[in-house]
This record gives structure tokens, C-alpha cells and sequence, in this order.
């Protein structure tokens, strides 16, 4: 049977539009949808409803489950208010949701027109109004910058969230919203300044100057929420540093977005601007600008050049082994009169270090324990599946014949209810029969083709990848270049995972290590 979705997506005119009290846009557009479905007699099966409105598909993730489910052949029909909700885009989003449904033959259906994509005029119909609807994105967009910087010329704050330190209010008998210094934050942003442009005061009376982390730890020792309601990282303090909201400008343009193409696809990054564009704001300041440019001076002079890295690999483990207490990669650490040592970078995660060689030893014996009991899993596996080779392929194609033959029988039904030969009632109950029966073989079809999968999952383990760990298991011990050992690695394991609670650098104590090498699985780690 025929099944049909509805696509729903709010544009910026409906957002507005419900700021001014004109009701939700989805649920008057479902309704409509959902009459023009039961006028046309289509079967709706489906939703996708898009409460934001975005630029491009990637912003969309409604969007993009539709066009996947398209793809995939599920809908007969899509149902949207107009095409231009469905693509508004560039011209590469535009192109893929085009041929995305001319591909599977999926319509789309309007209150308006019913588009086929295997009709050439509905076709170049289609594309010109999703040409017609990136033009009117283009042209609200310029209107939306343009209102922008008339507001920034007035003074308002166009930001939807308020900078730390203040609280956004509209402004009364005008459009725009300005801000209004909240005393507790502001005070903190004042301290923050203090710290980092005057020091802290020692017990010997001299002055200390602070930096951001260590600003960042007074304040979380303090008690004091950062703006987001937890912990205070270096880099929130570094912003409020460099931020000149506080003397009672407004910053635009300082992170734009720049689009561009990497490997085919398209890459969104947001750079920091060095051409800072600056206007006076309305708000009131919280700093005096001679503190505030002194913190810029003193940030810039502070700043230098980061040590280039060597490319030349001295941790046979790099990039693998993880600290499981906190997520971050374990560095190698040299001694001059000792053995190398793996640690956790993080100052504050209690995770202790060990000796590099005892954790390379503990990582090959986990590596082998695994290798023995995931060959035990393996066999056991194989046992519990019933259809494998050449069995369940012609099993498959059986099932595919039968499925049909039904829907063979599903089409007549319909020859026969228009004959008169079936009565309504008949022709229900016939279809509804049908429907079962053939969800019981795409059941079966299901069920056989994972059995297979299956099979096919365990015999290239088996034959590929447990020969290829039982090599890197006999050679690394032979190796004594980092870089060998760490490629070698690398194409049979994803990660190591690191814990050691007790004990000194140098004692094994509990260290424990858990290793996920790169097999083929069902989404299980066998």
C-alpha cells in the first residue's frame, strides 16, 4: 500500500508571526495537510516536523531524515505546504533534494499541485520554484543584515543572549532590546580585570600577576557559577577579558562565518576577525577604558607563538592509550635518570602514571586475553546462526518472490472493489489480510538477510582480522622504533583505555587496561 509523510518547517515569516500572537504555524499546517490527505485518500504513515528554520541541509535534521527515508524508497508521496519548505538552500542543497526525489520517484503533493518527477514539465517546475525560493532567502537576508546594522548605528544590542555582567530589556516605545548591569556579575567581571591587570596581592606585599586558568580557579574556589552555571574554563575568562561590551561598545563582525569546500563537502568555520568592527552601545559600561585596553595590551604581550610539534613519533602509544577517568590522551614523559612514563595531562584528574614499558607489556596481555575469548564468542556466535551461504540467499530470493505475488494480489484487490465485484467491506478485510501476510515476509526476509550479514561479519573476522592481531601480537615485541610500533597498533586497535588508582609512578599496582580493537561487529563490542 501507497504510504505518504507530512514535511513541516517553520521559515522566519512564521516565526514572526508567532511572536505577534498569530498562533503555532505547525499545527495549522498539519491540519490543512492532513485534509488535503483525507480529500485525495492518501495513507499517511509519517511526520517530519522542523521547529527551526536553517539555511542549509546540514542545519536540518529533520530535513535530512526525510531525504534519507526518501532515498531509501520508503514514501510514495511527500505532503508540504509549498516546495520552497523544502529546500532553501544553496544550489548544491537545492540539486540534491531535486534528484533526491526524481531518483526514488517520490512525489510531492501541495494544496496546490501534485509534483511527479518522472514528468519532465513537473520536474523543471519543481526547480524553478526552489530557484524562486533561494532568491527570496537571499533577498529576506540582505533586509535582515541591513536591519542589523541600523540597529548597531542606534546603539542597540542585537545578540540574543546578553553578555556576562548584564541582562537584555526592550527598549520602551522603540524596536531593540538594550542591557542593564546585573551588580553581582558586574563586580565579579571587575575582579577578574583587577586579577589579571593588577596581580594578587602576596603575603610579602608584592604582587603576583594572574592568568586565565589561574583566574578561572580562583573563582571556581570561590563558589561563584560561571555563565553557564558551572565551572569557570580559561577560555570563558579570556573572553570576558577581551570583550569591549564592558567599556560600552558593541562588537559585530568579530566571528563570521566562512564557508568553504573540503573533500566535496561544505565546512562552516567561525574565525576570530582581527578587524574588530566597534560601535557605541546605549548600556552603560562596567569598566573604565584605560583598565580595559591595559588587559589588551597585557593579553597581547603575553601571547606567543605555539612550539611546533615533532613529527617524529616517541610514544609507540600515541593517540591510543585514553585516561578513562577524564577522556584525555595519556602523554609520554622522559627522565633523565629513569624510565619513560605515561601520564594524564589533565592537572586535575587523579589518574596516576606508570612505567611506558610495564604499560606496553599489560597492553599486549589484554590484547591476548581478548584474542582468546572473542575466538570462544566467535564460535559460539556462528552456532546460534541457522541460514548462512548460498541456503540463505536462495531462501531470500524465495521470500522476495512470494512478497510479490502478494502485492500482485494487493493490486487486483483494487480491479475488484472498482468492478463491484468486492464490496467495501470485503476489500478491507482482504487488504488488511494482505498487509499482515506481507509484513510477516518482510519479516522474514529481514530476519534471513541478518543471519546472513552475520555470517558473512564472523567468517572476514576470522579470516582477516584475527590473523592480522595475531601478527602485530608475535612482531611488536621484536620492534624497537616507536613510530613501527605505533602503526602497527593503529591498524588492529581503536583505543586502550587507562586506569591506575594507587601506587607511584614506578609500581604497577592496580593499573588496568582495556582494549577495543578494530573488528567488525553488529554495534556490540563482542
Amino acid at each position: 500500500m501507497d504510504e505518504y509523510c507530512l514535511y513541516l518547517r517553520k521559515s522566519r515569516i512564521d516565526l514572526e508571526a508567532e511572536a505577534n500572537g498569530q498562533g503555532d504555524t505547525l499545527a495549522r499546517h498539519r491540519a490543512d495537510l492532513l485534509k488535503l490527505a483525507r480529500k485525495r485518500g492518501l495513507n499517511i504513515t509519517g511526520c517530519y516536523e522542523e521547529v527551526r528554520s536553517g539555511e542549509s541541509i546540514a542545519e536540518r535534521p529533520e530535513m535530512q531524515r526525510l531525504l534519507n527515508d526518501v532515498e531509501a524508497g520508503r514514501w510514495t508521496g511527500v505532503l508540504v505546504m509549498e516546495v520552497e519548505r523544502l529546500a532553501r538552500g544553496n544550489t548544491t542543497d537545492q540539486g540534491v533534494v531535486a534528484d533526491t526525489f526524481k531518483y526514488s520517484d517520490t512525489k510531492i503533493v501541495t494544496p496546490n499541485k501534485v509534483y511527479d518527477p518522472g514528468n519532465e514539465f513537473d520536474e523543471e517546475y519543481f526547480e524553478f520554484g526552489l530557484f524562486m525560493s533561494r532568491r527570496e532567502y537571499k533577498t529576506i537576508n540582505r533586509r535582515l543584515q541591513r536591519g542589523r546594522r541600523a540597529s548597531l548605528s542606534e546603539g542597540k544590542y542585537i545578540a540574543g543572549k546578553a553578555t556576562y555582567g548584564y541582562e537584555r530589556y526592550k527598549l520602551s516605545g522603540e524596536k531593540g532590546y538594550s542591557l542593564r548591569i546585573i551588580p553581582e556579575q558586574a563586580e565579579i567581571v571587575r575582579q577578574i580585570y583587577d586579577w589579571y591587570v593588577n596581580g594578587e596581592l602576596l603575603p610579602d606585599g608584592t604582587l603576583r600577576p594572574l592568568g586565565s586558568y589561574t583566574i578561572a580557579k580562583r573563582l571556581d574556589a570561590r563558589g561563584i557559577p560561571s555563565p553557564t552555571g558551572g565551572k569557570w574554563p580559561p577560555c570563558t575568562v579570556k573572553d570576558i577579558l577581551t570583550n569591549p561590551t564592558y567599556i560600552g561598545k558593541l562588537r559585530w563582525s568579530y566571528r563570521p562565518t566562512v564557508k568553504r569546500m573540503v573533500d566535496g563537502e561544505l565546512v562552516k568555520t567561525r574565525p576570530v576577525d582581527r578587524a574588530v568592527h566597534l560601535s557605541d552601545g546605549r548600556h552603560e559600561p562596567i569598566l573604565d577604558e584605560v583598565l580595559w585596553h591595559r588587559a589588551q595590551l597585557m593579553l597581547k604581550n603575553r601571547s606567543h607563538a605555539p612550539v611546533p610539534k615533532s613529527t617524529n613519533i616517541r610514544n609507540p602509544l600515541a593517540g591510543l592509550l585514553i585516561c578513562s577517568k577524564c577522556g584525555r590522551s595519556m602523554e609520554r614523559r622522559k627522565f633523565k635518570h629513569g624510565r619513560d612514563t605515561v601520564a594524564c595531562p589533565n592537572k586535575d584528574c587523579n589518574c596516576k602514571s606508570s612505567v611506558l614499558e610495564e604499560v606496553e607489556a599489560g597492553m599486549l596481555d589484554s590484547l591476548r586475553i581478548w584474542l582468546s575469548d572473542y575466538k570462544i564468542k566467535l564460535a559460539q556466535s556462528q552456532e546460534t546462526i541457522s541460514h548462512t551461504g548460498p541456503t540463505a540467499e536462495q531462501e531470500i530470493t524465495s521470500l522476495q518472490r512470494t512478497l510479490g505475488t502478494l502485492q500482485a494480489q494487493m493490486d487486483n484487490l483494487y480491479n475488484l472493489v472498482e468492478q463491484g465485484v468486492y464490496s467495501t467491506d470485503l476489500f478491507l478485510q482482504r487488504s488488511q489480510a494482505l498487509t499482515a501476510r506481507m509484513a510477516e515476509v518482510n519479516q522474514q526476509i529481514e530476519t534471513t538477510q541478518a543471519a546472513l550479514t552475520a555470517s558473512r561479519r564472523i567468517a572476514r573476522n576470522r579470516f582477516e582480522i584475527i590473523p592480522r592481531i595475531e601478527r602485530v601480537l608475535a612482531l611488536y615485541p621484536t620492534l624497537t622504533d616507536p613510530r613501527e610500533k605505533n602503526t602497527i597498533l593503529k591498524e588492529v586497535l581503536e583505543k586502550i583505555l587507562y586506569t591506575k588508582t594507587t601506587g607511584s609512578r614506578w609500581e604497577a599496582s592496580d593499573m588496568n587496561l582495556y582494549v577495543f580493537p578494530r573488528v567488525e561487529t553488529d554495534g556490540e563490542q563482542l
